[in-house]
């Protein structure tokens, strides 16, 4: 059965290599979408050399200066290449099809968030690690959790997210079937951002918990999140503005630019202060954590918690190749009756979240 898991996560090559080629083949190159994912395909396709001449969305979704309608880019171009900048491709090919597209020469889609995270990982390092891929394998308690696992790792290392699309699911956080919520849960969000999960938890919960820390170290940040939370009358939420470490310190940080996200970082030219679960919010029942790979040393620094408390986890893998064993790891020799589930929550290889229960 090993040997079977590992067959499928280190075969098969993605083509986005011949496709890069094709593209500068000298037709222009537009962009088909312009929300959250068609940043990083442009910054994707601009690292390969391709100069993107236009953009287009449909009537009613998310644009910016400078986006147009199909019609117009038809207008301006003769033949042209499409490059899907939705990560739901499935359903941006579908929509390109029921178009009048016969000007289109070719229609392209690329996974990029490996490649812009910097995410380096290859056949090599599955195989220095496959005892321990298998060790995290063998411990997820569903068949969609190993079907997710084999998924991720061949989008890595393919660059291909076909595989993916099947074990997609929304829901994040809060996954029916593997997180059940309590009237008393306190709840730790790490990395709080703009408070979405504050806004689903609140929403899940009816209101009803016992306490909610939102660990965010931006200022700006912080400050939306203290304004949100009053503004809706929000009860025992503390937004605390540090970072979530191993133990106290002052680290370097990154602030977040173009498609990189802020991040706690050796080059980073401001600071931040971090702190450890353990000696801020030991009486946790729910930690979640997308601390943008910060997420092992959280973990570190709540483990006397994780073994008093046993709380639901729910820890981002995504951010690391390492993480994908080392966090499923440290959480079963912190506590082994932990029950692992895995869940992928966009249609391109990020978004990948491990969750503990007891």
């Amino acid at each position: 059965m090993r040997d079977m898991f590992l067959d499928k996560i280190v075969t098969g090559s993605g083509s986005s290599g011949s496709d890069i080629k094709a593209l500068k083949g000298g037709l222009p190159v537009v962009i088909y979408g312009d929300g959250w994912y068609a940043p990083y395909v442009r910054e994707f396709l601009g690292r390969a050399g391709v100069e993107v001449a236009g953009c287009f969305v449909d009537s009613g979704f998310t644009s910016s200066a400078g986006t147009v309608s199909f019609d117009e880019i038809k207008k301006r171009f003769g033949k042209f290449n499409v490059v899907i900048g939705f990560a739901d491709f499935r359903l941006a090919r579908k929509k390109l099809a029921q178009k009048d597209s016969g000007q289109v020469a070719g229609v392209y889609f690329f996974d990029v968030m490996g490649a812009l995270l910097d995410y380096n990982m290859d056949h090599a390092y599955v195989e220095r690690h496959k005892e321990k891929f298998n060790l995290v394998h063998d411990m997820l308690c569903d068949e969609l959790s190993k079907q997710t696992y084999a998924a991720f790792l061949r989008s890595k290392l393919s660059g291909d997210a076909e595989g993916l699309y099947g074990v997609w699911r929304k829901d994040q956080y809060f996954p029916e079937g593997v997180i059940g919520l309590t009237e008393r849960e306190v709840f730790v969000d790490g990395g709080a951002y703009t408070g979405d999960t504050m806004l689903t938890f609140m929403r899940k919960t009816n209101g009803k918990y016992g306490k909610y820390y939102a660990f965010e170290p931006e200022p700006e940040n912080a400050a939306n999140l203290s304004a949100k939370a009053g503004k809706r009358g929000l009860r025992d939420v503390s937004v605390v503005r540090k970072g979530l470490w191993s133990k106290a310190a002052v680290l370097p940080f990154a602030a977040a630019q173009g498609t990189t996200g802020s991040a706690i970082s050796a080059t980073g030219s401001a600071s931040i202060e971090v702190d450890a679960i353990d000696d801020l919010a030991a009486d946790a029942t729910f930690i979640k954590l997308d601390v943008e790979g910060a997420e092992l040393e959280a973990l570190k620094g709540a483990a006397s918690t994780i073994r008093r408390n046993k709380p639901k986890l729910a820890v981002c893998l995504y951010h690391k190749p390492g993480d994908l064993t080392e966090i499923p790891l440290f959480i079963k020799s912190l506590a082994p009756d932990y029950r692992f589930f895995l869940r992928q929550h966009q249609p391109v290889s990020c978004e990948l979240v491990l969750y503990a229960v007891v």
